[in-house]
Parts: C-alpha cells; structure tokens; sequence
C-alpha cells in the first residue's frame, strides 16, 4: 500500500508566466493588486514591494501573468522579473534614461533571474492579503514546497520549523499545542485551547485536542502569535495557526502520487501511501480536487505486564475533496468534506524506572479519532473590495482508554485491574463573513460577523474489570452547550506615508452551560448550570516603513476565554475551592499582550530578519487538572506573565541554498499565585521552555538534463520545562537535540527521497505524563520516536 504525499510545486517557471489565466483584480493601490495577484496566480512575491506607489487599474479576464504584472504597475515606480525558481520579483524602477532616437524595432525585454533574493509568501492570516515579510504582527508562513521538502506531514512536525511553538506528546489526536510560551497547563479538559487551529476559514477545535490532520496538498501554513482576540474571538489567546488548502484550480489538471515505506530502530516498519488530483470542468467554470492517503506506524514500546512487544502503533487515513465553481469573474463558490481517521493500539509513554523503551501497565490504552468537516465558502470581489464568507460543520469524536488500576481503592472498590474510558463528541456549526475595503487610499477598513453554536455531550466510565464480571464503579454523563456571536471591525488610517496606525475592536455574546449526571455506585448527583457573558476585544497598532526594506511595528492585543462549571468527581466530592478541591465554577481569564518588531530585508534582499519583543500580562489563568482521583476538572491557577524575545531570519547565499533560523526566548511565570491552587511562582508556565531554537538548511543543484539533486536537514533544540505548576525537579522534562536529514533527485515527472529522523537516536524525555492516575508517581516519561530511516517516491505524470 502506497502514500500519496503531495509536495505540490507552487512556483511556475518564468516561461508559464506568459500562458494566459483567468484573473479578478479591482482597482485598488498597486501593493494589494500585486498581493491579490500572488493569491490568484500561486506565486511566490519578493522583492521590494512597499516601494510601489500610486492605484492600480483593474485587471479582469484571461491575461497572461507578464501582462498583469505590465498593467499593475505602470506609473507606480517598480519594475518585475521572474525568478529561477518562478516567484515574482519586484524592483524600484532604474531612473529614466536621457532621451535615445527611438528605434523603429526595440528587442523584447529580458528578466534576468535573481540568483540569490528570497521570495515571500503571501498570507491572509489578518483577513486580508498581506506578505509574510510586511504583516504588522509576529507571523510565520511555511509554504507547500516547504512543508513537502522537509517531510512534514502534521503540526508537530511544524513545530520544529517555527520559533516558539511547542506541542505535548501524548500521541496522535491527542496533542495539545503551544505557543509563544503562553501555556495554561501540559494537559486538555474543559478549558478553551489556548491556541486556535483553523482549516482554510472555518475553526476546527474548542476544548480538544489537535485533530492531527495530515498535511497532504497544502498551500501554507501560518502560525499568528500572540491574542488576537478582535480577528478570532475568544479562546485563542495564545495564536492562531491556519491551514490553508490548495483550492481546485479550473486551469490545471493534476495526478501526484507518493509512497513512502521507512523503518524505526527497536521498531515495526512504517507505511505512508496518498493520491491528489485536480480536474477542470466547464470550460473553466469549475473544477474538482482532493486527496486521499493511508498511513500506518509502527510500535516501539514494549510492555512487560501483558508481554507485548511494540504496543504503540498505530494508523491515520482520511481525505479531503471539494468542488469549485465559478459563478461569474467576481464570485466562486466552493464545498468541500473532510475526514480522518485515527487509531492508535496503545500511548507511547515509560517507566524510567523499568529503562529502555519498557513499561509495565496492567490495562493497555487505546486511543481512536474521527474528524469530520462538511463546508461551503463564498468569494467575491470588485471595486468595493473583497468579501469572503463560509460556513462549516465540524463532527469531531474520540474515545480513550486510561490504566486506572491504581486508582480502584479511592472509589471503594477492590478490584485488582481497572479501566477509565472517556468518549467525546464535538457537533459545531460555526459561520463568518469578512468584507473588507480595497487598498485605493489613505483610509482602509474590515468589518465582520461570527456566529458559532456548539454541543458536546461525553461520558466518563471507571471500571474494574478483574476479578470478573466487570463491575461499573463511576460513570458521568454530561451535556456541554456553548453558543457566541460577534462582530468586529478594523480601521486603519495612514498618518504619513510611511506611518500607518490601526484601530479594531470585537464586540462578543457568549452562552455556556453544562447538565451533568454522575453515578457512583448507584448514588446520584445530578448538576446544571448556565451562564453568559459579553465584552469587548481591542487592538492598537502602528506600522512605520521605515524604507522599502524595514518595517517597524509596535501592538496592543487582548484575549479572552469564557468560564465553565466542573462536575466530576466521586459522590463524596466537595465544591469548595479550597486548595485540592475545585471550585463549582471556574471564572474567564483575558491577557493583554504589548510587542514591537522590526522585519528587515539585507544584502540585497538575500536575507530576511524578523524580532519580536512582547510582554503579556495574563489575568485568572485557567488550567486543566486532575483530583487525587485522577478525574478532570479547571481550576483559576492565578495571575501570570510572559517576556520574551523572537527571532526568525532566512539567508539564501545562493540560488542553490536557503539557511533558516528560528529561536524563541520567553520567561513564562506565576506572578500572584491563587490561594485555592497550589501553584509556584518559581515554577514557570508548565509544558513550555526558556528557550528553543531550530536551523534548517534546504539545498537544490541541477544535475543532469532534468534531473535535480536535493538536500534538507533540519536541527531544533527544545529546552528544559515542567509539566506542572509545581517547581518540583521530578517532572522536568525537554532539554534535547533532534532533527531530520533528506536527500533525494527530482525528474520532470517524478521525484525519489531518502530520509532520516532522529539521525542521532536521541533518548529524551519529551513529555512526563503517562496517565492521569499515576501522576503523583512521576515515573513516566514520553520517548522520542527512535531513529527512522526510509524512503519517498512520487510521480506525476503531467
């Protein structure tokens, strides 16, 4: 069984720019045109692009990419070229030479290729176009080339490429991500994700886990950090990361095919095999594309209780398909079905004490995943702007399966052998509309709208299941509802030429509630509760260009999350909000968040730098914890607060070789520690480091005819952190050095990979957490997955 990675190719060559395409331009300033211009042509865009000046004409119809790029910039100052490797360049235009008798027959103009300028990626993370290089805030972009190049295939992989972004290591679909240090605890319960995961427009997670889709014909990634509350609403107040799709395309038909088969040291054999397609319909006026993809992973843990060998592995497959059709030049429709699946046969966690990859557990710990995603977006644009709405229904289920056995006695039972089975069912509907003005003078402006309406009933079960018959000790029952709407608006006014500052605001209504039956040994306690709330997201921002190559920036954002009741715990189970005891009710938090950063373009454009500065200051910090029982609940930790500095800068020295870095240092703490929760100030924020940073080289160098070699390694280092809010040593965990090496030739129709990651077979702790009834223990550690090696063919045959 074969995989199909798509290592889709976004960049044309400098010869395609002159096939004629289907383009829907207003007239705008020529900065935006040329943006709207990348989005619309899947190009790449570097160079000099603040330089540009004045209004663009509109550009409506089947013209070719030279044409385009002729007509945006007539009399704005810049001049285009078309690099190497196909992305569009732009220049200051050379001052006019003195008058020449004009020739009856001047010669066609030439483009020379830029051997060493870095391209930019074009990204709409701020709801409308902006590059990478010039957004007014601290984001990351890692385009599809990228993402294939280095094999990365979900959001863990991603977070060895971005500065400041971590994740837990539980197992796949059971993930919690982090960013910028902004951590409210290592574990995932009740609380809104600090971090919002969007699929192209539509939020795919609340209160759970990364879904772990699989990264198959991705266009980009962007990774916004920091609370963005007036853009996203509550919840994401530590950043948002998109994924954003490719689209179906009307003007290109596509078959990729990828297998990948790789085997891990003290392991199983590994598999990876996917298909993506696109085909036009109609002349034109619609299109089909989608993907399809069957992964399996082989265990590495090996249990000495139940005498199992590699109980870890595992499998994802899912796809995705959506249909894309043109209403006129101005309006596209677009639906799509997502799915994925995962199981996995056990976690991946060990004994420290035992050694090795060994562990000992009397129940084993089955996890399954199943992400569904129903949508339909509309896009249309003119004179007035742009407008781009959706609406998506997201079914997101997953069961696990937790070794309570040590925790039998604390519910009165005296069974040797249990089990905790927790099953969720996440049925949203969320929709949104954006429209924002086009960029023709000194005043630009976005308004919008979001609705979201979500139910989640789960059941919680603690069984023991030897001796026989299975006996049912505690079962909960319990009905989340949780229902906002919003509308927001941006305004930004240019000051001076150079000076831009911008004002948004959110205006939020949430409604939360929660029913709760718990049965303990047929003892009733029977619980509902409801609550609302409303309130205001501001943003402040000012944008300084400095020169076409320096932007300044400086920002003021808050965040917020609503409040939520806890219900668990045995019958005896007091609602106190002492220490060791949850409260009833567990309040809203908010963070406001100051930055200022500066991004800057060198030597002639062959290096790029991004810092960011920020200081946050974090009120009634939510947690997720676990009572003695080992059952959930949230708890308002405290006050806290993050400083910290960012640090992204790409070097390409050569047409053959780009060199990236990327670090992130933070000083995450408790600053007022809450008397109804034991935490310490010296303690940190759990689940995130002091300090990470990862260097990543991609080289390409012809070969022969149409063969290229290439070439991609990647090192990141994650440093030391807890996994709790207690400053105890015995739960330290991080401080290690992994990467990944590739190598591989590319045909015209085909491309062939060697790989291997974790090169060095690096032993570390990546995450002390095995399950939530041996926490006290602090005996599990979480492996890296041992080196493996393999190997990737792909093959496209137009």
């Amino acid at each position: 069984m074969l995989a199909i990675s798509c290592l889709t190719t976004l960049l044309a060559t400098p010869a395609e720019a002159r096939q004629s395409r289907a383009f829907n331009i207003p007239r705008q300033g020529v900065r935006d045109a040329l943006l709207d211009l990348a989005l619309q042509s899947r190009r790449s865009l570097g160079g000099e692009v603040g330089a540009c000046r004045g209004t663009s004409p509109a550009v409506h119809g089947a013209v070719s990419l030279e044409t385009a790029l002729d007509r945006i910039l007539t009399g704005s100052g810049c001049s285009w070229s078309i690099g190497t490797n196909g992305a569009v360049i732009i220049r200051r235009a050379a001052p006019p030479a003195a008058p020449v008798p004009r020739r009856p027959a001047p010669p066609a103009i030439d483009y020379p290729a830029e051997a060493s300028e870095l391209s930019d990626i074009v990204v709409t993370a701020e709801r409308r176009p902006d590059t990478a290089q010039q957004a007014p805030t601290a984001l990351t972009a890692l385009s599809g080339d990228r993402i294939g190049l280095a094999d990365v295939t979900d959001l863990t992989d991603v977070s060895s490429l971005v500065a400041g972004m971590t994740t837990t290591n539980l197992g796949s679909g059971r993930n919690k991500i982090l960013l910028r240090g902004m951590s409210d605890g290592a574990f995932t319960g009740l609380t809104q994700s600090t971090v919002a995961i969007y699929l192209d427009l539509a939020p795919i997670t609340y209160s759970a886990p990364d879904p772990d889709l699989k990264l198959l014909d991705i266009e980009r990634v962007e990774v916004l950090r920091g609370p963005h509350g007036t853009l996203y609403g509550t919840g994401p107040i530590g950043g948002v990361v998109r994924i954003v799709t490719h689209s179906p395309n009307p003007d290109d038909l596509k078959l990729e095919l990828s297998a990948t088969n790789s085997w891990t040291h003290s392991g199983g054999q590994n598999t990876d095999y996917s298909a993506t397609g696109n085909l036009p319909l109609i002349d034109g006026r619609l299109a089909i594309r989608g993907s399809i993809y069957e992964e399996s992973f082989g265990g590495y843990i090996n249990d000495v209780n139940l005498n199992l060998h590699r109980v870890n592995d595992g499998t994802r497959h899912g796809g995705r398909i959506a249909v894309g059709a043109w209403l006129n030049p101005d309006w596209s429709l677009t639906a799509g079905y997502v799915r994925q699946s995962i199981k996995t046969e056990d976690t991946h966690y060990v004994y420290r004490v035992l050694g090795g990859l060994t562990r000992a557990n009397l129940v084993r710990e089955p996890h399954e995943n199943q992400f569904e995603e129903t949508y339909v977006t509309l896009n249309g644009q003119g004179d007035w702007g742009r407008l781009d709405a959706s609406v998506a229904e997201i079914n997101h289920d997953f069961t696990s399966r937790y070794d309570a056995s040590s925790a039998l006695i604390t519910f009165g039972s005296f069974g040797r052998i249990g089990a905790l089975d927790e099953v969720k069912n996440i049925r949203l509907l969320v929709g949104e509309a954006t429209w924002h003005s086009p960029d023709a003078g000194p005043l630009r402006w976005l308004a919008g709208g979001f609705f979201s309406t979500s139910r989640t009933p789960s059941v919680t079960n603690l069984s023991a299941l030897r001796p026989l018959p299975v006996e049912q000790i505690y079962t909960e029952n319990r009905l989340d509802k949780l229902d906002e709407v919003a509308a927001y608006g941006e305004l930004s006014l240019d000051l001076k030429p150079d000076l831009t500052a911008t004002v948004g605001a959110r205006y939020y209504r949430v409604n939360y509630s929660a029913i709760s039956d718990v049965d303990h040994y047929g003892f009733h306690r029977p619980f509902a509760g409801e609550g609302d709330g409303d309130g205001l997201s501001p943003k402040f921002g000012l944008d300084y260009r400095y020169s076409p190559d320096l932007n300044l920036y400086a920002l003021i954002s808050q965040g917020h999350r609503t409040g939520g009741f806890n219900t668990a715990g045995p019958i005896w189970q007091q609602f106190t909000g002492r220490v060791g005891m949850p409260a009833r009710e567990y309040r809203p938090d908010t963070l406001w968040n100051y930055e200022v950063g500066a991004k800057a373009r060198l030597w002639d454009g062959k290096v790029q730098a991004r810092v960011a500065a920020f200081v946050s200051r974090w009120k009634d910090i939510q947690s997720d914890q676990f009572l003695p029982t080992g059952l959930a609940y949230a708890v308002n930790v405290g006050d806290g607060a993050n400083k910290g500095l960012e640090i992204e800068t790409n070097w390409q020295p050569s047409d053959r070789l780009i060199l990236r870095f990327n670090t992130l240092l933070a000083d995450p703490e408790i600053t007022r520690p809450s008397p109804a929760f034991n935490s310490k100030g010296d303690a940190g924020l759990p689940g995130v480091p002091a300090i990470s940073a990862n260097l990543n080289a991609s080289y390409r160098r012809p070969l022969w005819r149409d063969l290229v070699f290439t070439s991609d390694a990647v090192v990141a280092y994650v440093g030391a952190s807890r996994l709790t809010f207690d400053a105890s040593r015995r739960y330290r965990m991080g401080d290690y050095v992994t990467g990944r090496l590739s190598a591989g030739i590319e045909g015209d129709h085909w491309t062939a990979t060697a790989f291997v990651d974790n090169p060095a077979d690096t032993e570390a702790n990546t995450f002390s957490f095995g399950d939530p009834f041996r926490l006290p223990e602090a005996l599990a550690t979480t492996p890296l997955r041992p080196r493996t090696i393999g190997l990737t063919l792909t093959w496209s045959p137009w």
